[in-house]
């Protein structure tokens, strides 16, 4: 099993979903897979 590291602040994950909710929630990094815009990508 490896660990995700979170580039930003560093925190640790076991999994990818985890890894992606967090860089979502809390860095506001969009999943590049989804073609659908959110509010990351709006400008506000």
């Amino acid at each position: 099993m490896t660990l995700t590291n979170c580039a930003v602040c560093g925190e640790h994950f076991s999994d990818d979903i985890r890894f992606l909710n967090h860089m979502m929630d809390k860095h506001g990094f969009r999943n590049p897979n989804e073609g659908k815009p959110d509010r990351n990508s709006r400008g506000y």
